[in-house]
């Protein structure tokens, strides 16, 4: 297994059989071997998360397929999934699972060639200062419900927003999914540019339990 964090939300994971590449919109991929079937995600359609770009992917690879939340795009054919949270699909070999987001669209849980990955989109505890407390209770609320329906899985590589943005509070969803789900391999993503700001929370006393299982290198094997 092979996963390259391409940018932001974006990594490229590279199976034996099978590759998957999650909420690209900027950034230079790996080559990808035109003998494995692409799949491509989109949790959502905001400017950080898609880029109709992705759709030119198959004039350069010879089977791209597209899991794509519903509202995305217009476009319907067979190389081409539409999503929707809180659902079960079985397709072309791999089994993708929704959530919903605390913000627009979804998180997916993929399991291909028996890994299984998840991968946040903008599912995230969101608590903003400034905010009313009226919208940060409700994306409280709301993250946690979520993680009611996946607590005790197991994940063997789980891609989690760890944003500057939020300041003080950024760790908060990040280690409360840590402590409901196992998660062998972690990489926090949501930071754009701000890598080094990200880092600082690997300080946190919060975070120790789990630094062993987390990754921020731009390339990762195992």
């Amino acid at each position: 297994m092979n996963i390259t964090h391409i940018f932001h939300d974006c990594f490229f994971v590279e199976l034996e059989h099978t590759l998957l590449l999650f909420d690209y919109y900027q950034g230079a991929l790996p080559a990808l071997n035109p003998e494995k079937p692409l799949f491509v995600f989109v949790s959502h359609r905001h400017y950080d998360h898609y880029t109709p770009a992705i759709w030119e992917l198959c004039n350069q690879h010879p089977c791209v397929r597209y899991v794509v939340y519903h509202d995305v795009t217009d476009q319907r054919n067979d190389s081409i999934l539409p999503v929707e949270y809180h659902q079960t699909y079985h397709w072309n070999g791999i089994s993708i699972e929704t959530l919903r987001s605390t913000d627009e669209g979804c998180a997916f849980i993929v399991t291909a060639e028996g890994k299984t990955f998840y991968h946040a989109g903008d599912l995230n505890w969101w608590h903003w200062e400034g905010e009313p407390q009226t919208d940060n209770d409700w994306h409280n609320q709301a993250f946690h419900d979520e993680l009611l329906r996946i607590k005790g899985r197991t994940f063997d590589c789980a891609f989690l927003p760890l944003d500057p943005r939020q300041q003080d509070n950024a760790w908060w969803g990040f280690v409360d999914f840590l402590k409901t789900c196992s998660c062998r391999h972690v990489f926090p993503m949501h930071y754009f540019n701000s890598k080094s700001e990200m880092l600082t929370y690997l300080n946190l006393p919060e975070l120790a339990p789990f630094l062993a299982n987390i990754h921020t290198e731009s390339q990762w094997q195992s």
